[in-house]
């Protein structure tokens, strides 16, 4: 075989290995989005189920009931109302984004043993009442199947540069779905129990949750 011929296979056989990972790793993130999507639309499903039992609202989270009582960030759920929510289909796995399963731990879960209110922290946002920052225009106190804009629960976008829960370097150890640095953009489920796709380049900071240290700024 002439030194031609074997340049040009081991070319052939290097742009063949390359489209080989290139491929398996836009596979892996179509899977993790399709995965996230159904996470979303079953968190919905429970939720309408949750508001079909309580005259069409979703759960009240404010001081009014303490049963749910004490969420501040959009990622915190109170233990009754996760217990609720399993009741009606969700698992543990649902509460998290596949993509970034690091979140999925002991820590996040278990977040009430080491805070003042009884929390888990979860990988998706959800915008009810009584979520102490989140603005009150943002927080859905009922369902509304007409509404397609509003937004209900979204994938997680926080970004800082603080260290507080361990999301310290800006957006990509709390975005779920990214490409080396670069976030590719998350999953919504809005009002009318939809569920879409936004690239990053079309979400737009709705507000800022303070904590001791630093301020967390939320896309969707």
């Amino acid at each position: 075989m002439r030194p031609l011929d074997v340049a040009a296979i081991v070319c052939v056989v290097s742009v063949l290995a390359f489209l080989g990972v290139f491929g398996s790793g836009r596979f892996r993130e179509g899977a993790a989005k399709a995965r996230c999507r159904s996470n979303l639309l079953q968190l919905g499903t429970a939720l309408q189920l949750y508001a079909k039992d309580n005259h069409d609202l979703l759960p009240d989270c404010s001081p009014a009931n303490p049963r749910f009582a004490g969420p501040q960030w959009p990622w915190d759920t109170h233990t009754n109302l996760v217990n609720e929510l399993e009741k009606r289909g969700m698992t543990r796995d649902n509460f998290y984004c596949p993509a970034n399963p690091g979140m999925n731990d002991e820590r996040h879960w278990n977040f009430w043993k080491t805070d003042a209110n009884p929390t888990r922290v979860i990988g998706y946002g959800m915008l009810l009442k009584g979520y102490g920052q989140v603005p009150p225009n943002l927080r859905r106190a009922s369902l509304n199947r007409t509404n397609s804009q509003a937004e209900l629960a979204f994938d997680v976008m926080a970004c800082t540069d603080d260290d507080y829960l361990g999301i310290k370097d800006a957006w990509n150890d709390r975005s779920s779905h990214v490409r080396g640095k670069r976030v590719l953009g998350g999953n919504i489920l809005f009002d009318d129990q939809h569920v879409a796709w936004r690239d990053f380049s079309q979400m737009q900071i709705h507000f800022t949750t303070y904590c001791p240290n630093g301020i967390v700024q939320w896309s969707f």
